[in-house]
């Protein structure tokens, strides 16, 4: 579905959306209308793209991908917790490409227009700067509520109620920090490439110094946001290998115990052994006999224990 939203008197928004992938109708419609090649409509369009910063010199056209979160944050597959979408600028036309979990970020767009006060010519990378501050602090909020879900197995491991559920939960969070963690240095990466260019070393992209100064601060926003994923991820990794080790500790004591167990339980057995076995022992036709043999075993389970203790071993 193709809709065109007039952002101001000289900035249109092109918002492709769609339910998957893009039909061939309207495959049909940006390159014949808009005359969008096919490459770039290649790259807008896969979900598996990685973020990245291209220019048409032919077209005259940017391209970017950008990583942005699934709306469906319930979503079991976490590897969809993050979906690329993609920008394209041409003249003054704005192209979102977006599907239906990322299809909000259309009313990032929408919302930046508050925030610009007085149309330039350099507005149109304005709307994309507003949506990354939006897309980060987004990043943001996530990051906020994966601490939060490890802070609370972090209390149930210190208070040893922790069980299979907790361990499962947390090779999730890992998993999704992973995710996140890669989905937001693909984003640093496009926006040093695109400060990269503002400077007129590389390609030509004129910024006035308002969009230069916030495509700065767009830069630092998601380098904070980087170094919070990595502190997550670093801090839910060290967790994991505390419980892991937590988990080793208690297997040891549980199989030390046993061995006790089996070890000091083996001795009556043994002198029970001894008194069953048809031929001649010492005091074994007195009456007292099994008090005798109770006496053993009792004392040789003591000397047992008291080795075991004097070793370290219980």
């Amino acid at each position: 579905m193709i809709n065109e939203i007039m952002l101001n008197q000289t900035v249109k928004l092109i918002d492709v959306h769609s339910t998957e992938a893009l039909s061939d109708a309207d495959r049909d419609t940006l390159i014949e209308k808009y005359h969008l090649t096919n490459e770039i409509l290649d790259y807008a369009d896969d979900e598996n793209e990685r973020a990245r910063f291209e220019y048409d010199e032919i077209t005259n056209t940017y391209l970017i991908v950008y990583n942005a979160q699934n709306e469906n944050d319930q979503t079991t597959d976490i590897s969809q917790r993050v979906m690329p979408i993609s920008f394209a600028i041409k003249n003054n036309q704005l192209f979102l490409f977006t599907n239906d979990a990322t299809h909000y970020v259309k009313d990032y767009i929408l919302s930046a227009k508050a925030h610009l006060k007085t149309v330039s010519q350099n507005e149109t990378w304005e709307y994309i700067f507003n949506t990354f501050d939006q897309i980060s602090s987004d990043y943001s909020d996530q990051l906020s509520e994966t601490d939060a879900k490890r802070n609370k197995i972090q209390r149930l491991i210190k208070k040893h109620h922790s069980s299979e559920n907790q361990i499962l939960e947390l090779a999730d969070l890992q998993d999704l920090t992973t995710y996140l963690n890669t989905a937001i240095n693909g984003n640093l990466t496009v926006v040093k490439q695109l400060e990269l260019i503002s400077t007129g070393n590389i390609q030509t992209l004129h910024l006035t110094k308002a969009a230069r100064e916030h495509l700065h601060d767009a830069l630092i926003e998601i380098e904070q946001i980087k170094n919070q994923a990595d502190l997550s991820s670093d801090i839910i990794d060290r967790i994991s290998n505390t419980y892991n080790n937590i988990l080793n500790n208690r297997t040891n004591t549980t199989m030390k115990v046993l061995t006790i167990y089996t070890i000091v339980l083996s001795i009556p057995t043994i002198v029970s052994g001894f008194y069953g076995m048809n031929m001649k022992l010492p005091l074994a036709d007195q009456k007292w006999s099994w008090i005798f043999s109770v006496i053993i075993t009792v004392i040789m389970m003591l000397i047992i224990l008291w080795d075991l203790n004097r070793r370290d071993r219980l």
